[in-house]
Order: C-alpha cells, then structure tokens, then sequence
C-alpha cells in the first residue's frame, strides 16, 4: 500500500472517529442509562418521521429537519470533522448509492440518522471501534461498549466499515 493511501485511510478514520465522539450539551444520562429512551414515546415520532398511510409516522421516511432534534442536545461544533450535513449525494457525488440502510431525509439530503440509528442499542457486548474501553459498570455477563448509535461499525475496523458503504477506500 502505498504512503498516500495509508495517509488518506489515516485521515478518513481520524475523521470518522470524531464522528463517534459527539459530546452532549444537555439532556444525557449517565452510561447506566439510555440516552435516548424519550424516542420511545409515541409522541416523539413525528420530530424525525413523516407520516405515511393513515396519518401515522411512517419510519421508514425521514423529516427533513430531523437534525434539529439531534442537535438540541448535541452541539455541531462539538461534533469535529465529521461527515458534512445537508449534503444531497444525487448532486454532489453523481451516481453515488447509498445502501438502503443508510436512509437519507425525505428530500434526498443526508442527516445524523443516515449513520445513526436514534432506536439502536445504546451498550453492545462488541466494541465499536478498536482500543475501545468498556463502560465503568460492566454487565453480569461480561463487559458492555457504547455503540455511539452507528448503523455500522467493528472492533478491528472502527466506523470504516459505515464510510466505506458509500465511500470507496483505497485497499
């Protein structure tokens, strides 16, 4: 491999580590705790679902301004260098296709739900990337990691695995 590959998948993983290193302003709980367990309230479906058949949110569309709730508590300077937001792939990458489980908004754009999953489990018995320590409680059975929400990641590859869906990386 050569030194500007190796540099290019250094930069693109620095990047995607902050990606998972969001810090929250207001509203986290502790590690014992689900940060995210107010969107198991019905009424908390429509901030980030449109509606569908029958008036009733429909999960698999995403509101546009679904963002604005992941930054009430998660501010965007604290988020790093990550993926750009209110980025439209159609226009910016071409024919770029993005995989089904990485749903953009409504209106084509990419948001925090693209990468993060708002419903997925907030402690997982795999790391979400490498060198990854537990949380200080661990389960009876065995230790437990954050999943920072990422629809896709792994404990030898760390997000890569969630870039390079869309993103093709030099191997």
């Amino acid at each position: 491999m050569s030194n500007a590959a190796r540099r290019t998948i250094a930069w693109f993983l620095a990047a995607a580590a902050a990606l998972v290193l969001p810090l929250p302003t207001r509203g986290a709980e502790s590690p014992r705790g689900t940060p995210h367990s107010h969107f198991q309230a019905a009424e908390s479906c429509p901030a980030c679902h449109l509606s569908g058949r029958e008036g009733r949110p429909d999960p698999a569309r995403f509101s546009p301004e679904a963002d604005a709730l992941c930054l009430g508590c998660h501010r965007g300077e604290s988020l790093g260098r990550t993926h750009p937001m209110d980025v439209l792939p159609a226009d910016r990458y071409g024919k770029a296709k993005i995989p089904a489980d990485l749903r953009l908004a409504d209106d084509g754009r990419m948001l925090c739900l693209t990468c993060h999953a708002a419903h997925g489990a907030y402690l997982s018995a795999v790391r979400a990337f490498p060198d990854q320590a537990p949380e200080e409680r661990a389960a009876a059975d065995g230790p437990r990691f954050r999943t920072f929400f990422l629809r896709r990641s792994g404990p030898e590859r760390g997000v890569a695995p969630l870039c390079e869906a869309c993103h093709r990386m030099p191997r």
